[in-house]
């Protein structure tokens, strides 16, 4: 029987389609996210040859007030990667990977639709294919280096090419798409192919390679080593495992709870699988299981070291209480999904030993764990999300002028990043020679308005509007115009906005 036709996998099938028609309501009814507008930003900007941030870095030396003069230039990174799409076809660009990773959970289920309908129901992928974030993309080359990976350490000969290839090109995407250094992809490679060929020569490597247990104590102190050492050489966010270990290992734990606990476990509905499959990894002799495990655990160790050190570092700079910041960055556990294939690749072996896709005793239990997913993939996929600056960017745009500037007044948890959700709006071809500043409500920016210059801060004499974020308390000086303002999404703070124009500009 096809398993198209089999009664026992008719809910999967519904629960995958189900799950792709969320992405395709994601898309219609999400806006692009705030690191999507930065990246958007790099690449407008970027034909001139300098893919820049050209109202300032999203870290300012003030940490009170942007610097257009500072500006952030991205040389690797997403915007990359949106360039190669045309842009017709730009909202497709997480949706496309996407569906490339949903074709890999069927071939790794051998046409069965249960790994690929868990796949298409998180929400943080629907979440991601509207906000046309990067995940699935990452997703995808961190499958393409897990396959890669299991098949050099099977096969032989002439067929090792092709995988090898595999593995160069996805590690190589993965970089890009996150800005990482070169190096970085070097490191990598020079580790996995050092893994699998110790694994394929050296017998006495073979009794840590083929026992997942055993071939955790080498993977473990390696990933704890890289980023330890990277709090050294690198400097940035890293350095708050030095300067703040107490607060840097209290974010660790919530990160690994957020990642791991949240993003998969809770995220992918199989945390009912959780016991027996580390029950089936313990009783494994095989050299491709082993690598999985190491794999997947090493990269939860070094994503959640890295997001608990953003989260220290940010709290710090914009002195907020860390429980605060990682309230308002909780989402960041969302990089956990790029090991979305390998987690998925484990659950196979566990399946695989069991002899089939039959859920046996657990299934109440997972039938509870998806009815605890869907809200949440229904809140993503119909609901989706919508910037509050899409319509104040749409007032100040029928308004400013070429060569005259605005300022944006919010708090400092990511405020540059929303300043930049303008840019589409007010100047999206970056050919006004507009400019946007941004200033915290502490900063003494009024004083700024009447002429008095500062350093480290953008100047303000070309000023003509104002933008007053949700839920500030300020106002602009007495003789200010308001032009505009309304309530905020209630899953953006909620709130009213406002906007202001300066006296001699009102018509």
């Amino acid at each position: 029987m096809s398993e198209l036709r089999n009664p026992r996998n008719r809910p999967w099938w519904g629960l995958l389609i189900f799950g792709i028609l969320l992405h395709l309501s994601s898309m219609a009814v999400s806006d692009y996210g705030l690191d999507t507008h930065l990246h958007l930003a790099a690449l407008e900007s970027n034909e001139d040859g300098t893919p820049d941030l050209e109202w300032g870095d999203v870290r300012p030396e003030d940490p009170l007030a942007s610097n257009p003069d500072d500006t952030k230039i991205m040389e690797r990174g997403w915007w990359q990667i949106l360039d190669m799409y045309p842009e017709s076809i730009l909202p497709l660009a997480a949706f496309l990977p996407m569906m490339a990773l949903i074709g890999i959970a069927l071939w790794l289920g051998n046409g069965k639709p249960h790994f690929a309908a868990l796949l298409s129901l998180h929400p943080s992928f629907i979440f991601a294919t509207g906000r046309l974030y990067p995940e699935s993309t990452v997703a995808l080359a961190v499958a393409g280096i897990a396959i890669a990976s299991i098949k050099m350490l099977e096969e032989e000969g002439a067929h090792l090419i092709k995988w090898i290839l595999l593995a160069v090109a996805s590690v190589h995407t993965l970089v890009l798409t996150k800005g990482l250094s070169s190096n970085v992809g070097w490191i990598l490679l020079i580790l996995l192919f050092t893994w699998i060929l110790f694994d394929r020569m050296l017998p006495a490597f073979q009794k840590y390679s083929r026992n997942p247990l055993q071939s955790l104590s080498i993977g473990i102190p390696l990933a704890i080593g890289a980023m330890v050492g990277l709090s050294f050489a690198q400097g940035g966010s890293f350095e708050a495992m030095q300067s703040n270990p107490i607060q840097w290992f209290f974010a660790l734990l919530v990160a690994f709870g957020d990642g791991v606990g949240l993003y998969l476990l809770l995220g992918f509905a199989i945390w009912p699988f959780l016991i027996p499959m580390l029950r089936s990894i313990r009783r494994s002799d095989d050299s491709q299981t082993a690598f999985l495990t190491v794999f997947v655990v090493s990269g939860m160790i070094i994503m959640t070291m890295w997001i608990a050190s953003l989260w220290v570092y940010e709290a710090i700079r914009w002195d907020v209480p860390l429980w605060k910041n990682m309230i308002t960055m909780g989402n960041n556990g969302r990089y956990l999904t790029a090991l979305s294939i390998p987690v998925l690749m484990l659950l196979n072996h566990f399946f695989h030993h069991r002899g089939a896709y039959d859920l046996g005793p657990i299934r109440k239990t997972m039938f509870v764990a998806i009815l605890l997913v869907l809200p949440l993939s229904m809140l993503a996929g119909l609901h989706g999300q919508t910037m509050w600056t899409d319509e104040a960017g749409e007032v100040i745009s029928s308004e400013i002028q070429e060569g005259q500037d605005f300022l944006y007044i919010d708090d400092e948890s990511l405020a540059m990043h929303w300043l930049y959700t303008f840019r589409l709006e007010i100047d999206p071809e970056s050919d006004r020679n507009i400019t946007g500043h941004w200033r915290s409500p502490d900063s003494n920016w009024e004083i700024e308005l009447e002429g008095q210059q500062m350093i480290q801060r953008g100047n303000l004499e070309n000023v003509e509007f104002i933008i007053i974020a949700p839920n500030i308390d300020t106002t602009p000086p007495q003789d200010w115009i308001l032009i505009g303002s309304d309530e905020a999404p209630f899953l953006n703070g909620g709130g009213e906005w406002k906007v202001f124009q300066a006296p001699d500009n009102v018509s």
